[in-house]
């Protein structure tokens, strides 16, 4: 007498439906999305951090570097076309060190994005890589060094005018966001735009 309801209750035990496998499925898959697309958020966001900070710490080095050489440098070039033109732009700019008297010689290479150092025409050492062009609102291209000149041959100030790529990579071997272009699949980073300015020792005294 007992044993039969324990065995009637034996027989109406049954497994998943293949319905209720498939919703376990599609809600494991789901959660499974959502968990990838936050881990993937949180190493773009960390890949963003990292680039900005080294194209930062990078591009003051450069920076500090460059205006440093152009205090103490004389004779610089190049020279306005016309001697009553007070301002020239250009890739390049080249001046002589006042204690060694070697001529120093720093240009930006558009094809490549490398800002070049060069000592008397020498090979060219890498100061900075991903310098990207900028343009005027009409396109015209916005040369990295610009030259103030005081009436007659001596510079009273330079201004150094990059846009870099930032990059982790980036080294002295002398992002802010990340957009996904949708035609070409690949990371575009926004630049960063480092300036400085610098006054030579002779154009002060």
């Amino acid at each position: 007498m007992n044993r039969e309801p324990h065995a009637g209750r034996k027989r109406t035990r049954r497994a998943f439906s293949l319905v209720e496998m498939l919703i376990a499925l599609a809600i494991s898959a789901a959660l499974l999305a959502a968990t990838l697309v936050a881990l993937q958020t949180s190493f773009r966001a960390y890949q963003v951090t990292t680039d900005q900070a080294s194209t930062h710490a990078v591009g003051r080095l450069v920076m500090h570097r460059m205006t440093a050489m152009i205090r103490s440098g004389q004779d610089f070039r190049p020279l306005p076309p016309d001697i009553r033109d007070r301002f020239v732009s250009s890739d390049f700019i080249e001046f002589y060190h006042p204690d060694t008297g070697n001529l120093i010689t720093v240009n930006w290479n558009s094809l490549t994005g490398q800002l070049l150092y060069s000592i008397d025409n020498g090979i060219p050492v890498v100061l900075l890589e991903g310098v990207v062009t900028r343009t005027e609102e009409d396109g015209t291209p916005i040369l990295p060094f610009y030259l103030e000149w005081e009436p007659g041959r001596r510079v009273y100030r330079i201004t150094i005018d990059l846009m870099v790529i930032p990059d982790d990579t980036i080294s002295t071997s002398v992002d802010d966001y990340i957009v996904q272009d949708q035609d070409t699949e690949k990371s575009i980073f926004k630049p960063i735009r480092l300036v400085g300015s610098a006054m030579p020792r002779s154009a002060m005294f």
